[in-house]
């Protein structure tokens, strides 16, 4: 035997047989102090190629354990990274037990700490959460025991801080429009409509008529530009009737504002 000059921790097994000394394989220290391979040992070609596949295996469980050094993994994260380096089959499940047995695998904590991190600093929903999860496969029970900690009040909380955010956005809109925006924004961060609908009711959404009012002027002014080169100047009120209409003011304030036009022009 002979310590590997790029790896100390492995060793360069040696042989004989008949025919003299031959290089068998390299192995790993532990797989060294396992086997008690000592000079002079004498061993059969079946514990060789047992040898063999037991420093395979630990083969394995070095490349896991690098990858998990770099941050927390799922089980199928692992399993597939061993995969793609071209690792048996039965060489990954030993590892991936191993794995599981020393907490280096623990798919509930993983769930659990990624929603504790995405609570505290994104503004993600927990549908969003879930599909995540999922697509690091973690168990369908392990997903909802983890979001448990994400309640409605919590939720809540997020949906009312989104808000506040898009206040500024969302400012020339109707108010029928900003939220139909903001109901949008919330669905595609992974909240639910029923939960969306609890937080509309707890913020105050009351703007009074001259902000609506000043709404749809900047609307309507911004589009009938557009309109009058594209239609005879028949046709410009009806479209902007149409226009407006679907950016949420009602009948009755747009009626009054096209009225209003109509006696600036006079």
């Amino acid at each position: 035997m002979a310590t590997q000059k790029k790896d100390a921790h492995r060793y360069n097994l040696y042989i004989k047989n008949g025919q003299g000394e031959r290089f068998a394989c390299g192995v790993h220290e532990s797989i060294l102090v396992r086997w008690g391979l000592a000079k002079d040992k004498e061993i059969t070609a079946a514990e060789l190629d047992e040898i063999i596949q037991d420093d395979h295996v630990e083969k394995a469980n070095k490349k896991a354990l690098h990858f998990l050094a770099k941050r927390m993994r799922t089980e199928a994260e692992v399993r597939d990274k061993l995969q793609n380096e071209e690792i048996p089959i039965d060489h990954i499940e030993p590892v991936i037990e191993r794995m599981k047995e020393r907490g280096y695998i623990n798919d509930k904590e993983y769930a659990h700490t990624y929603v504790r991190t995405m609570m505290s600093t994104t503004d993600k929903g927990p549908g969003s959460m879930r599909r995540y999860l999922q697509e690091k496969g973690v168990s369908d029970s392990s997903v909802t025991e983890a979001l448990e900690q994400y309640d409605e009040e919590k939720q809540i909380d997020v949906i009312l801080r989104v808000i506040e955010k898009k206040e500024k956005t969302t400012s020339k809109d109707s108010m029928t429009m900003k939220k139909k925006k903001l109901t949008e924004a919330l669905l595609r961060k992974g909240f639910q409509q029923s939960t969306i609908t609890v937080a509309f009711e707890a913020h105050d959404f009351s703007r009074d008529a001259n902000d609506e009012w000043q709404a749809l002027h900047l609307q309507a002014e911004k589009a009938a530009h557009k309109l009058e080169r594209r239609f005879e100047q028949g046709k410009v009120k009806q479209k902007l009737k149409e226009h407006l209409y679907k950016k949420g003011f009602s009948l009755t304030m747009i009626d009054e504002y096209l009225e209003t036009q109509n006696e600036e022009r006079r």
